[in-house]
């Protein structure tokens, strides 16, 4: 079972900062967590690794103190499943767009009788057999949190429906999404946009579900901190790179 869990962290009552990781190396994950980061994304639908490499970032979470959370690449309980045998502490599952799709993440995320996870206790996440007793299964379902992706019009539109499904914990909006399910794509300081954020965090609150969102500039992250969200990504982590070395390289004169 993982050391700090994103469940924990949330149930804490503040506003959790964490941030998505991209690059393939574990250094990475425990500088980020070094940094007193609350969670790192670990991103196997955009960032540049597979499978192998994302347990080793999990580890790397745990060594920094850090929660972990794996973005699978796509609605899929075998994807899900493996997320979580890594030691996960939670999985983030993009493009969920209806009731329907949101049953079949939260089902691939907990065993029975919540769900019907794949049971397999010699993973990593069950700790190699150690942990092999009934208690374990029952824990891993309390302590494991699901978080669903909404990025498009059907998912905006089914929201309350999804909403009532048992077992979600959170739900993440990307702004630049929500800016083009709205018809102004990239237009994220647009007040309709801010209008529709405020919707739905007030529509998730009166469900006891959590809402995220994903800033790239400090001022972004100060507005929908103030709007309610319970926990921001901030930017990933080969962004943050290029803008530090950006900035040397307008900072520094050479001859």
């Amino acid at each position: 079972m993982p050391t700090v869990t994103f469940k924990s962290k949330l149930s804490s009552g503040t506003t959790l900062l964490g941030t998505f990781q991209q690059i393939p190396a574990a250094d990475v994950t425990e500088i980020i967590g070094r940094a007193g980061i609350d969670f790192v994304i670990i991103d196997t639908e955009h960032g540049m690794f597979g499978v192998d490499t994302a347990v080793q970032l999990v580890r790397g979470c745990d060594a920094a103190g850090i929660a972990s959370v794996i973005r699978v690449p796509n609605l899929s309980a075998e994807r899900i499943t493996q997320a979580l045998d890594f030691g996960a502490s939670a999985v983030m599952v993009p493009m969920i767009q209806n009731r329907e799709s949101a049953e079949i993440a939260v089902a691939g995320a907990n065993y029975h009788p919540e769900g019907s996870r794949g049971i397999c206790p010699f993973v990593r996440g069950a700790s190699y057999y150690a942990l092999d007793n009934p208690d374990y299964y029952k824990q891993a379902n309390a302590e494991t949190a699901v978080i669903l992706q909404i990025e498009g019009t059907e998912g905006i539109a089914n929201l309350d429906e999804i909403l009532e499904v048992p077992d979600v914990d959170a739900i993440f909006i990307g702004p630049f999404d929500l800016s083009q399910s709205l018809g102004i794509p990239g237009q994220v300081t647009d007040v309709r946009v801010i209008d529709a954020l405020k919707d739905i965090i007030k529509r998730a609150e009166q469900k006891g579900v959590a809402v995220g969102n994903f800033a790239v500039t400090p001022e972004q992250a100060d507005n929908y901190i103030q709007h309610g969200i319970r926990f921001l990504a901030y930017s990933t982590d080969t962004a943050m790179l290029t803008t530090v070395y950006l900035d040397l390289r307008k900072s520094i004169k050479t001859k």
